[in-house]
């Protein structure tokens, strides 16, 4: 709909600004939409490892979404609020399935899981509040962007891991459900991709906690903006 106080020669630039920005979204929501078919093709390759190369480039695709949702919205100036709330839930959603199935596959520890996923709870938790506040302040931080690209290479690797023939049809990998035994964590006896990726992993939690910390920071520190504004607001309106 076109803003009825809006100049005329104003409504293509107008015009282009809307669509652009609805183009960044719909980019966004394809990464949250190829989500179950990521996990079907990982869980498929547990019995047909060729299945692991499809699953591979599904995975790759939602990767490049994550830089093209972001590049639309910054080089055509439509950065929205649902972008700057979406994608970052989006990236968790697409992260967190990955590496549940990865779990459940066996080919990363239990710690991994709950490391990421426990992080990304603390931040989804903190949306209603962000929903709040001034998204400007609560900005996506360069730490969460490095976290991000090295979680998707570590899990790159970890989509390519070589399953171990157990038998005629019987394929899988032997790490261990709740320690660390089974992982090639000291040498990759032939699971080089295994062995990156693991490692590759644990450098993307470090960064992953190290901007969770920032973004719990920022947010506390911008409720705390806006309750002490409210309360200007609420004494400036008082009567003498």
């Amino acid at each position: 709909m076109v803003h009825p106080d809006r100049p005329r020669h104003l409504l293509p630039t107008y015009l282009k600004g809307q669509w652009m920005e609805n183009v960044a979204n719909v980019v966004t929501l394809m990464r949250v939409a190829i989500t179950p078919l990521l996990v079907v093709f990982m869980v498929m390759s547990n019995s047909h490892p060729g299945y692991r190369w499809v699953a591979l480039a599904v995975f790759m695709f939602g990767a490049f979404t994550d830089f093209a949702d972001g590049q639309i919205a910054r080089r055509t100036d439509t950065i929205s609020r649902f972008g700057i709330i979406v994608d970052p839930l989006a990236d968790r959603l697409f992260i967190g399935a990955t590496i549940i199935a990865l779990y459940s596959m066996r080919i990363i520890p239990l710690l991994f899981l709950i490391v990421v996923l426990g992080r990304d709870v603390l931040m989804a938790a903190g949306y209603p509040f962000i929903g709040k506040i001034d998204p400007d302040k609560v900005a996506v931080h360069w730490s969460g962007k490095v976290a991000t690209a090295t979680l998707f290479g570590a899990l790159t690797l970890l989509i390519m891991s070589t399953p171990t023939a157990f038998g005629a049809g019987l394929y899988g990998f032997s790490g261990s459900r709740a320690g660390f035994s089974g992982f090639p964590f000291t040498s990759p006896g032939g699971h080089w991709a295994q062995f990156l990726g693991l490692w590759l992993f644990i450098a993307g939690m470090v960064w992953s906690l190290y901007s969770a910390g920032i973004y719990v920071k920022r947010a506390l520190a911008a409720v705390a903006e806006e309750k002490a504004q409210g309360s200007a607001d609420d004494g400036a309106d008082a009567p003498a």
